[in-house]
């Protein structure tokens, strides 16, 4: 990991302000909305629909602005972000959090378009899953720091301090991305891409969303309204992850680079099976808290949708891809948390991870479609013939 080029490090740094500042806000943000503001579960739908339709224009956004300088646009994204966590702190009902939740996500969803092309920059073609891997891991540990900040001094500082904290570490992420190199982000001059035989990634990204949407909405919700865990129990849980994501990101980029996408993505999608319908079926505080951690150790499996994408994508289609990779991934917001939390209002908190359990099927079915190294690298033969 240190044997990397100084962009790599600017990326990083970066990367670590960013993810110091979700590592606070994110922690404390389901406590500060159910035990502050008292949101319900029909709320919480609705919340996350306003806080993910940004997502869903990110492809348009990035067609307009695909001329500016990358580096610049970053800033400009992490500067949003920190006007908008900062404003989270502010809020006092439910409507008065929606116009901070629409501003941190709309700079929020159009970097997740950028960091994957700004890390695959900084990649070669033969280390793309251990290069992401690391900069995963340097998130991860930023997080980690961010989130034992909130264990020690929240109840010092308290929820609306600790918001403020986060704005502040976003925006020294907007003034250190402004030092990466440009030229090394591929700027192409199309608008958007939308391929058929990127099609697989389309339908993986999709269905990452459905079951995205879901989690996002109601994971830390359940054990917050249901097992009344309480903000200090819910960041010793952040932390466990984080650490865990520290430990393993990088090896499961070398499993990706090793064996290819399929077989890790598959086993990762069986693991998130077993956790929703955990979820659905196990009413018990311990296993709720066990199956939790395992599901966010396992997401890390999907590095390999992007790894994927730059196998088989054309380099100058990899950006605007990921732009539309995004805006998919980002369609169910619309629909899906919103018909969780009726379905969690009308029939219990089971039936929402119940649906998650059906898409992530879909993913496991998706998974297998994914081809072996081996065809890969025939495939790409005789395209070069």
């Amino acid at each position: 990991m240190f044997k990397r080029s100084i962009p790599f490090f600017i990326l990083a740094t970066a990367i670590f302000s960013y993810n110091f500042s979700l590592g606070v806000s994110r922690t404390i943000q389901n406590n500060f909305w159910v035990d502050v503001l008292g949101l319900r579960p029909d709320q919480m739908g609705l919340l996350i629909t306003a806080r993910e339709t940004p997502g869903f224009l990110t492809m348009l956004v990035a067609a307009l602005t695909m001329r500016f300088a990358p580096s610049r646009l970053a800033s400009v994204c992490f500067l949003i972000m920190a006007v908008g966590y900062y404003a989270y702190g502010l809020a006092q009902s439910f409507l008065g959090l929606l116009p901070g939740v629409l501003i941190a996500s709309s700079g929020f969803h159009l970097w997740i378009t950028l960091n994957s092309a700004f890390g695959l920059a900084v990649a070669k073609e033969d280390d793309a899953g251990k290069t992401l891997g690391d900069l995963q891991a340097v998130g991860f540990l930023a997080g980690l720091i961010g989130m034992l900040g909130v264990l020690i001094g929240i109840g010092a500082i308290g929820f609306r301090t600790a918001f403020a904290i986060s704005g502040v570490a976003m925006l020294l992420g907007a003034v250190i991305i402004t030092r990466f190199p440009n030229h090394l982000v591929h700027r192409s001059p199309q608008r958007a891409v939308v391929r058929r035989r990127y099609r697989l990634f389309y339908v993986l990204n999709f269905l990452e969303g459905c079951r995205f949407e879901l989690f996002q909405a109601f994971g830390v919700f359940l054990l917050v309204q249901v097992y009344h865990l309480a903000v200090q129990a819910i960041t010793v849980l952040f932390i466990i992850n984080a650490i865990g994501s520290l430990v393993l990101s990088p090896p499961i980029g070398r499993l990706i680079d090793r064996f290819g996408e399929r077989p890790v993505m598959f086993t990762g999608y069986m693991v998130m099976l077993f956790s929703f319908l955990g979820f659905a079926w196990w009413h018990d505080t311990t296993a709720a808290i066990g199956l939790y951690v395992i599901y966010n150790l396992v997401l890390l499996c999907e590095i390999g949708v992007n790894t994927y994408l730059k196998k088989v994508a054309d380099p100058k289609d990899v950006r605007p891809s990921l732009a539309t990779g995004v805006t998919v991934m980002h369609v169910p917001a619309l629909v899906v948390p919103i018909l969780g939390g009726a379905l969690w209002n009308a029939f219990g908190f089971e039936i929402p991870f119940l649906l998650g359990a059906c898409f992530i099927s879909g993913s496991l079915i998706a998974s297998l479609l994914i081809p072996s190294p081996r065809r890969e690298a025939n495939l790409q033969a005789v395209v070069v013939r």
